[in-house]
């Protein structure tokens, strides 16, 4: 909501007769000179306190200053004093949109295109307003409106429609969008970034390394993207320290500085008074039959009860699910926040005394970051749902993860403190037991032949990968490569992608979704060997495989997304598969691929360990959890933070 906005917003005055204090007003408003704006517009008010155009101009300087608390009773006063202008109400909702109360803005924006239906700037604000709060199919038609409503080529308008359609996997249309974005503007790193990001996850690799590296030279190697930094994760090629520098960089965009600079409300230990247990709070989005809900149930189910009091707080709608089902039951209490804004999402949390707020979301899809910069609990921890550092030490006091996801020396990556668990970060579900497997016609796979697979999201592969993937198939006689079915046109374009590495596209085998988790690991048994993606692994994916007894080879990368599937691995007792090159994991499949005696000792040893290993041992898993959330409340109390490995 910045930059269309700014000569509007004072406007409408000029329709009425002004004099020549006005009028020198209104040259300042055009000349865009805001601190002169604001000093001309308090001159006028200081005689005449209810003037509308030197109340509307006011309310401008300070907006464009991003001074937005101190304008808020300026644009409502405003409002008050002239409730037929459509542009006072759209700045009303600007302010309350910069001060992160979306729900309350698009009260204001509606207000004022119920006055002046068709002002682009406006629809354009009601849309983003609806894609903060998430509401990406509400948001879309809004922005339709204001791109055609505009006289012209609405770009900012077409961004936000294009970010919108990616963060609700519309991906195809999303990169329709970015792509001409891209043709018009070719120095522009965000919409770069946004269109790689799109092309991954239709994977459509055309230009990938040149446009990566084009990335990487206009925005100075991340240090200027102000992307979603979850895009960023994917990226071949993109280090853990620039990573950082893209979450750095979206937390101060996204998040008003006057929340981020201001000092914790919470007072040191005072929640733990009178009672004898702490309070922890997880907060998610995907309490729900998702990947992360379905590896969640057994923690909270085994936490002890004699030391913690456990909150859900669930920021999605109930979808009927088993998962949902499970989870609700498992937790002390369950707080559906769906239609929460973020101010009443942390004014929750903090109502319920939580000590210790487990963030399971961070910057991926429905996540409330902003909640956590407003300080919901005295302590804060990211964890699980997102594979990266939140970007301000505001949103998380600590990251949790493992000795080889998050080794100590790169401590230097994260806004976070380091917390490990002694192994895998990741949990398990160990309660799903294994059916037989269906057979290999009943889902969808030859009759004969070895099976590669790797079930991950289609924006995990890359060129690299695939050259890799098809050069076994190519070695491997008789195999296959079976994935989970891509969404949109990505299946098409895999395909293709293999051909032209000469691999018959007939060998690439696609599995639809099943409903039934202990159906889908059922029929994972039918592989022979899981290929882990790089640089962004396979997390409960990999879990799934793992469970089900399929050996898996990994490569160790560089980053906390590139080095799941090695954590994996070793809390499995496997770490002979975690190959440190691409060569070498080349040859490492290729020795199992032709070694069925080998295979099926680490099938035998993965049976074993769904009762032993410490992957799948969940009891331990939770006692280690309790004790850093432990170590972390005293550390709390004393008044530091070091870090808990």
């Amino acid at each position: 909501m910045n930059s269309s906005r700014k000569k509007q917003q004072a406007g409408s005055a000029k329709r009425t007769r002004l004099d020549p204090e006005c009028i020198a007003l209104m040259r300042l408003v055009d000349a865009l000179r805001y601190a002169d704006v604001e000093a001309a517009a308090r001159r006028i008010l200081e005689s005449r306190p209810t003037h509308p155009l030197a109340l509307k101009a006011l309310g401008f300087a300070l907006i464009g200053q991003a001074r937005y608390d101190e304008a808020l009773p300026i644009v409502a006063f405003a409002v008050e004093r002239n409730p037929g202008d459509p542009e006072s109400h759209n700045n009303h909702g600007i302010v309350l949109s910069a001060l992160m109360r979306w729900d309350e803005s698009i009260k204001c924006f509606s207000r004022s295109i119920e006055i002046k239906p068709d002002d682009p700037e406006v629809l354009k604000n009601y849309g983003v307003a609806l894609a903060r709060m998430q509401k990406y199919d509400e948001a879309v038609p809004y922005f339709l409106k204001a791109i055609a409503s505009y006289p012209g080529d609405y770009v900012e308008a077409i961004e936000q429609l294009a970010g919108t359609l990616l963060a609700s996997n519309r991906n195809d249309e999303a990169w329709t969008c970015f792509n001409e974005l891209w043709k018009n503007d070719s120095s522009n790193g965000s919409i770069l970034s946004q269109l790689l990001a799109a092309s991954l996850k239709r994977c459509d690799w055309n230009e990938l390394e040149a446009r990566l590296l084009t990335l990487r030279s206009l925005t100075a190697d991340c240090q200027s993207l102000v992307d979603n930094p979850f895009v960023t994760l994917s990226f071949p090629g993109v280090t853990a320290v620039e990573q950082r520098r893209v979450a750095e960089n979206y937390a101060r965009h996204s998040i008003p500085p006057s929340v981020l600079d201001s000092p914790d409300r919470l007072a040191c230990g005072e929640r733990l008074a009178g009672r004898p247990r702490l309070r922890i709070g997880y907060l998610s989005a995907d309490y729900l039959n998702h990947p992360v809900g379905q590896i969640m149930p057994q923690v909270i189910e085994l936490h002890d009860r004699s030391q913690v009091e456990v909150f859900g707080y669930s920021m999605r709608a109930d979808d009927q699910s088993e998962i949902r089902k499970r989870l609700r039951a498992a937790f002390d209490h369950f707080v559906d926040l769906e239609d929460c804004s973020v101010i009443r999402t942390a004014e929750r949390i903090q109502a319920d005394g939580i000590d210790i707020l487990i963030d399971v979301q961070g910057w991926t899809a429905y996540g409330r970051p902003e909640a956590l910069a407003l300080r919901a609990a005295p302590v804060q921890v990211n964890w699980l749902g997102y594979a990266g550092t939140t970007g301000h030490p505001k949103l998380a006091d600590y990251l949790l993860g493992d000795p080889v996801v998050t080794p100590l020396n790169d401590a230097h990556c994260y806004t976070e403190t380091l917390a490990h668990l002694p192994n895998c970060y990741l949990p398990a579900d160990s309660t799903i037991g294994l059916n037989a497997p269906p057979s290999r016609r009943d889902a969808g796979l030859p009759e004969h032949g070895f099976v590669f697979c790797s079930f991950n999201n289609s924006y995990k592969f890359n060129p690299a990968v695939f050259d890799l993937w098809c050069r076994l198939l190519r070695e491997v006689d008789d195999s296959c490569l079976w994935l989970s079915q891509p969404g949109g046109t990505a299946g098409e374009r895999l395909r293709a992608e293999v051909q032209a590495r000469g691999v018959d596209p007939a060998r690439l085998v696609f599995a639809p979704r099943v409903e039934a988790k202990a159906d889908h690991l059922s029929r994972l048994q039918l592989a022979d060997l899981a290929l882990d993606p790089f640089p962004y692994n396979s997390h409960s994916t990999g879990i799934d495989i793992l469970y089900a007894g399929v050996p898996m080879v990994a490569l160790l990368g560089d980053t906390f997304p590139g080095r799941v599937g090695a954590s994996l691995l070793q809390a499995a007792g496997l770490a002979e598969l975690i190959a440190g090159s691409p060569e070498d994991y080349q040859r490492l499949a290729l020795s199992l691929a032709g070694n069925p005696q080998r295979l099926g000792q680490i099938r035998a040893k993965l049976a074993t360990g769904r009762t032993s290993c410490a992957l799948f041992d969940m009891p331990r898993y939770v006692r280690s959890l309790e004790e850093v959330y432990g170590r972390m409340w005293h550390d709390h109390l004393l008044g530091k933070r070091t870090a808990l490995v």
